[in-house]
């Protein structure tokens, strides 16, 4: 099979911020998306499209070993092997890097009985295509299956992760380049070649009336929810990656179509990025290894509430799922709902037991 050599190895000579976060997201999502799917499914699958070296040259690990680690130091990984078989396909065009991918693997040593790991030479997305063409044909459906999608440039066919997410219970955790696509967007509008390949991203010209918004990250966030919109994904989060001028470099991106899967990433998100605003800037300290977490400003929570119980009494639970498209955590607001309880501002009635989100009171002003 055909590869193609790096285009930026000088990408694995340093280790920022960004590249932490990125990792950092990706091992606490599938420490708990691996329990919540491997209690059930029997395969689990983990696809990693732009896999890498597997290590940065100053030692830090590479979203492979991560994924990898992340379920083989898990608390309950032998009690999830004994119900799942774990796929990790790894895809790597560079045949250096694959190489080395190669080595850090067998340094693992022998994996538990279960785990399954495939390196795979080639283009990524034409393997995806590869792997999708038989299930749509034959309707059958795709192991649940998380998808980090980390590309070397901002050429990604979104009709390719479209197909991928059609197959079945599948997410996607998209390293976006913002900054590069907005300068092809720029360039779109009057160059037949560029817009052919936005075309491609974006699987159809609705670029062209959507994402137009004079503001640098409103066109981000234009473009996102049409990537969401094309990949059929219900919901969407995403986290800005800034660089040292603190414009917008990058946009982490997970895309999926189930509530669980929305709160997880939301929790991992407000782990990293606590002050709510879901960005990170390159110039922060990647070697800090206990991420501390500011007490947040609820104040638009506390609005966000008052707004919905103006409209009448809710269901504390009804709030929750209420809340799921907003950036906050069901943490946040049950803080503010029993703050508010306590000033005399928020009354609960019609429920058993402790005051609190299970017991679900009806919740008034």
């Amino acid at each position: 099979m055909a590869t193609i050599a790096d285009e930026n190895p000088h990408y694995w000579a340093e280790y920022t911020n960004l590249q932490h976060v990125k990792h950092e997201l990706v091992r606490r999502y599938l420490g708990g998306w691996f329990p919540k799917l491997g209690t059930w499914a029997g395969r689990v699958i983990y696809v990693d499209t732009h896999a890498g070296r597997g290590r940065h040259l100053t030692g830090q690990l590479g979203s492979p070993l991560v994924a990898l680690k992340a379920l083989l130091t898990h608390n309950y990984r032998d009690a999830l092997l004994k119900k799942s078989e774990f796929r990790f396909l790894l895809i790597e065009r560079d045949p250096v890097n694959l190489s080395a991918l190669q080595e850090e693997l067998e340094a693992l040593g022998p994996l538990p009985n279960g785990v399954i790991v495939e390196p795979l030479a080639g283009d990524a997305f034409a393997i995806l295509q590869r792997l999708v063409e038989p299930l749509r044909s034959t309707r059958k459906r795709l192991a649940p299956a998380f998808a980090f999608v980390d590309p070397y440039g901002f050429k990604v066919p979104c009709g390719i992760l479209s197909a991928l997410m059609g197959t079945g219970r599948v997410e996607l955790f998209v390293n976006l380049i913002w900054r590069e696509l907005d300068m092809a967007l720029a360039q779109g509008r009057d160059k037949a070649g560029m817009a052919a390949t936005l075309d491609l991203v974006f699987d159809g010209p609705e670029w062209r009336s959507v994402v137009d918004s004079a503001d640098f990250d409103e066109r981000a966030e234009q473009a996102v929810q049409l990537l969401a919109t094309k990949v059929g994904a219900q919901w969407w989060t995403s986290i800005r990656m800034l660089g040292d001028n603190r414009a917008t470099r990058y946009l982490l991106v997970h895309f999926t179509n189930h509530e669980d899967g929305r709160d997880l990433m939301k929790d991992c998100v407000w782990s990293i990025a606590p002050h709510g605003g879901f960005y990170v800037r390159k110039s922060d300290n990647p070697n800090q290894q206990v991420l501390i977490t500011p007490q947040p400003d609820l104040a638009p929570v506390k609005a966000w509430m008052l707004k919905q119980l103006r409209d009448g009494p809710k269901r504390w639970q009804d709030l929750h799922a209420a809340l799921r498209p907003e950036p906050w955590r069901e943490t946040h607001l049950n803080s503010v709902i029993r703050e508010l309880r306590r000033q005399g501002i928020v009354t609960a009635d019609d429920y058993r037991g402790r005051f609190g989100s299970k017991a679900n009171p009806l919740l008034r002003l």
